[in-house]
């Protein structure tokens, strides 16, 4: 009938609130995120990648891709990316002259230590409307709910799909 009002929303939860939320929460995220590293001249993957080598510095290239879960291709290219920008180089292992060892440049070190701060403070951002002891209970409930989905809660699952590259 024109003009009469819709149908109230199902009685109890909505059937779509978390899944809304969280969706929300993290494209807002993402594109802040994506703000805080413009002044530093990365890109979202680039900062995740150049975290993961200061994380496991030394590592084989093809260990990190094993790390990552991510094709082997796609960290060649943001090594090569991170290495022209002069934030990582690659060294042949005395071992084996095959397998090539990523590391940070001192550029590289001094990029970190302020992706650091960048991460500081769009993680006080973020959390800005919680006490301490809630911020720990949300932490814990996402980390819940990533490994029941098979998630990782130290690998972005972003960080191998899509369009990497500027165009």
């Amino acid at each position: 009938m024109a003009g009469s009002p819709p149908d109230p929303p199902p009685s109890g939860p909505p059937l779509w609130e978390v899944g809304f939320l969280v969706s929300t929460l993290g494209f807002r995220s993402h594109a802040v995120w994506a703000e805080r590293l413009v002044p530093l001249g990365l890109d979202s993957r680039q900062a995740a990648m150049l975290l993961h080598v200061a994380a496991a510095e030394g590592q084989p290239q093809q260990a990190l891709a094993q790390a990552l879960n991510i094709p082997p291709s796609r960290v060649v290219g943001l090594v090569d990316d991170l290495e022209a920008s002069g934030l990582l180089r690659r060294r042949g292992d005395r071992r084996d002259r095959r397998v090539r060892t990523l590391h940070l440049t001192a550029d590289g070190a001094s990029m970190v230590a302020r992706l650091a701060e960048v991460s500081r403070a769009h993680e006080a951002w973020l959390c800005m409307g919680l006490a301490e002891e809630e911020r720990t209970q949300l932490v814990r409930l996402l980390k819940q709910v990533a490994a029941g989905l098979s998630l990782s809660e130290s690998v972005h699952a972003g960080l191998a799909g899509g369009d990497w590259r500027q165009p």
